[in-house]
């Protein structure tokens, strides 16, 4: 079984969010320019958030504020490509970190308004989760 996936919902607040980051990929090439939740893999033996802390760490150069879990109907984890699952966790960018910046892993990253979000070409299975994402900060 491939390994799970974790990935962030950063939004510019947890309390009152207006904006999330979308990130569009860089590799590989049939997924190059789509935009996505950034993440990555879970390694063997690591709990999911430290991962995810990890992954955004590396990929972004940003440190999180982990907010609520994401789920799908009737389960913890989404669905992604290649048979993959993957944890969705809501974050915002910590007081004491610099911004997202954009590393080998993307082309771009930028601040969409939440209801901006359906316009940007996003990889198929995420788009339902960033409406499940839309949806809950819209509570």
């Amino acid at each position: 079984m491939p390994r799970p996936v974790v990935a962030a919902a950063i939004v510019d607040s947890l309390s009152a969010p207006t904006k999330l980051l979308a990130c569009s990929r860089a590799y590989p090439q049939e997924l190059r320019g789509q935009f996505e939740l950034p993440g990555g893999k879970v390694e063997d033996n690591e709990d999911p958030v430290q991962a995810l802390a990890r992954e955004i760490e590396e990929e972004l150069g940003a440190r999180l504020t982990m907010g609520e879990r994401v789920c799908p109907e009737g389960g913890q984890w989404w669905p992604i490509l290649g048979g993959r699952v993957m944890g969705v966790w809501l974050a915002e960018v910590a007081s004491n970190s610099q911004e997202p910046r954009v590393g080998a892993s993307h082309l771009e990253a930028r601040w969409v308004p939440l209801a901006d979000l359906g316009d940007l070409p996003w990889i198929v299975a995420d788009f339902p989760i960033v409406e499940a994402v839309v949806a809950r900060c819209a509570r």
